[in-house]
């Protein structure tokens, strides 16, 4: 493996992060693809754990094995993403339970995307999040999507539908 060497601020030579993730992104890839089953939370997880390589670098590279100190960066990574996306689905779960949906406000509206890329693109879904997560009213909702306020209703309960059948509330 290549020797760490740091430039002056102490982050660790580009060309050394470029060659490690060269080496190790497939891998890395491969194995968070296996435990996310997400190609694109995969591609984000393998990238986080990069960053967090450039920043404790001098952590890394004091190690013995700094592909494996990469590994279990990438290992905490994935665990971190698993819990804030069961901590997303439990809010969605007691979220469709309530007929106020204001608790979901806490999170960051692409964080959602992301987190339920499968249905995100779901135009129903979109406009639960205008309600939801911009606090629209079912009539500002509607005009912003062109359709009428019993139109929107309905689309925002097949939406809630959907959203129970996946987390089987």
């Amino acid at each position: 493996m290549f020797g760490c060497e740091t430039v002056g601020n102490g982050m660790p030579d580009e060309d050394w992060v470029s060659g490690l993730y060269r080496e190790m992104y497939r891998r890395m890839f491969t194995y968070a693809f296996s435990v996310l089953q997400n190609s694109d939370l995969a591609e984000e997880a393998v990238q986080d754990t990069f960053c967090i390589l450039c920043t404790k670098a001098d952590e890394a590279f004091q190690k013995e094995n700094p592909n494996g100190w990469l590994m279990r960066a990438l290992q905490n990574v994935m665990r971190n993403m698993k819990r804030q996306r069961a901590a997303m689905n439990r809010l969605i779960m007691t979220s469709l339970q309530l007929e106020n949906l204001e608790e979901i406000l806490v999170y960051d509206k692409e964080d959602i995307d992301i987190l339920y890329g499968d249905i995100s693109g779901h135009s129903d879904f979109q406009l639960l999040k205008l309600v939801v997560l911009s606090n629209y009213s079912m009539l500002e909702a509607a005009e912003e999507f062109g359709i009428s306020v019993e139109a929107c209703k309905k689309r925002v309960q097949r939406i809630k539908k959907l959203l129970r059948k996946k987390f089987k509330v």
